[in-house]
């Protein structure tokens, strides 16, 4: 059966798509066969409701299931074990806390060398309850035969302050005093959005009688009256989400750097930024290339390759298992380009084919989000996916069945792009 014309391809772009990924045949060729960061987001509800929240969240119900049940938090554990990461991120979505006997499960029994646990901290609104929840913490991990290194992340910006519900500077206090005479080995961190750089450091050093000390402009550190220390970092302000819809988001962004301009220093070679397959520490300061895949696990059990997967090509927990998920992914041209030349490819790629949604998805500024929007439109994901192919094909790396030789995909890449936006224009002759 030979392969339809480029024009009888845009009629139907996701059937046409799903057709191009089944007729792709790879040649040998290794696949990654571990983890790197696997990012898991245990609910999509939030107490504090901020109005810059990148996931909307609050205590509504956006979906009809929006969290694991412990049978499919032991599935998920087995996978996230399976899969080999160098660290587990409890993150994302909404806030951690809301499901506590899952985080005590995860630091009780997984097996990873870190895990990093981020949370608004509402749950410390007295210097006892503070005290209690790190204890249970450290009660927890110490039932982990691995013994994984743990760190506290503590998200603390203007928003948390001011929101709905806050969390008060004294809260953080409640935390970082906790902290600071625990006795434990575990870490603490704070991570706020570039504007307030300057402004929520000084108040939490105030509010505990700490020292702060700058690092670079991206980063401080605060060390507490008992010695201990603990690293503030600053990330972009992202206009995803609710800031999409905030009045002084844009006056803010100016405050902000681009995420072009954030990830510039841990792009892989200038102009290539792959967090496919990095270890996200950014509290840090660094992205380790590791040649693992970074996973994210969604609420409700969907799972992914983070900035590696097209969205419709998204699995579910239970679907397969680490292996089969590899090869699912990977059998999408547009998995290999994320994973080989990373998101600014991606990017490059879709403002030729169609420059407003390149525009708008950029003009967010937020990773995360990025590959999902740039690749919203049917059509456009046809496009990169053909443009992908093309690629490959001329690296000898595949074998499409059906594809005559004078098939519009052969073309230089230049007319097949040419091609490709002409038909997302709804022009193609």
């Amino acid at each position: 059966m030979t392969l339809p014309s480029l024009k009888e391809l845009f009629a139907a772009p996701g059937e046409a798509r799903a057709d191009l990924i089944r007729r792709t045949r790879w040649r040998p060729g290794p696949l990654p066969d571990r983890g790197s960061s696997f990012f898991i987001h245990l609910s999509e509800l939030c107490p504090v409701a901020c109005k810059h929240c990148m996931y909307s969240s609050d205590l509504e119900r956006k979906s009809e299931k929006d969290s694991l049940s412990p049978e499919e938090l032991e599935d998920a554990i087995a996978f996230i074990d399976e899969t080999g990461s160098e660290k587990l991120n409890i993150t994302g979505g909404g806030e951690p806390f809301l499901k506590l006997p899952s985080i005590l499960r995860l630091l009780e029994t997984v097996r990873v060398p870190r895990i990093e646990l981020v949370t608004a901290g509402y749950w410390a609104k007295t210097q006892a309850a503070a005290d209690r929840m790190l204890d249970r913490l450290v009660e927890a991990l110490a039932k982990n035969p691995r013994k994984p290194e743990l760190m506290l992340r503590l998200s603390l910006d203007r928003y948390h302050l001011n929101a709905p519900y806050p969390v008060l500077i004294e809260h953080y206090g409640n935390i970082a005093r906790a902290w600071d005479r625990g006795g434990h080995d575990m870490l603490l961190g704070f991570r706020g959005i570039q504007p307030d750089l300057g402004h929520v450091d000084r108040l939490l050093a105030e509010e505990v009688g700490g020292e702060l000390t700058e690092i670079d402009e991206w980063n401080r550190r605060l060390t507490l009256p008992g010695g201990r220390s603990a690293p503030l970092t600053f990330n972009v302000f992202r206009l995803s989400g609710k800031a999409g819809e905030l009045v002084e988001g844009a006056e803010l962004s100016t405050h902000s750097k681009t995420i072009r301009e954030y990830y510039g220093p841990f792009e892989k070679r200038q102009g290539q930024l792959v967090l496919a397959t990095a270890v996200n520490d950014a509290i840090r300061g660094s992205y380790t290339d590791t040649g693992g895949l970074a996973i994210t696990m969604n609420s409700d059990g969907s799972f992914w390759i983070f900035c590696g997967t097209a969205p419709d090509r998204r699995l579910m927990l239970g679907e397969t298992d680490f292996a089969g998920a590899i090869e699912h992914f990977f059998a999408d041209p547009v998995t290999r380009l994320l994973v080989d030349d990373g998101v600014w490819a991606l990017s490059d790629v879709v403002a030729e084919l169609d420059p407003l949604c390149c525009t708008a998805a950029v003009a967010k500024n937020d990773v995360a989000s990025l590959v999902e929007d740039l690749l919203a439109a049917p059509a456009v994901r046809l496009a990169v996916t053909l443009v992908a192919l093309h690629r490959l094909l001329g690296e000898d790396r595949l074998h499409v069945d059906g594809l005559p030789p004078g098939h519009e995909i052969l073309l230089p890449e230049a007319d097949l792009v040419r091609l490709c936006r002409s038909e997302i224009a709804g022009e193609g002759a």
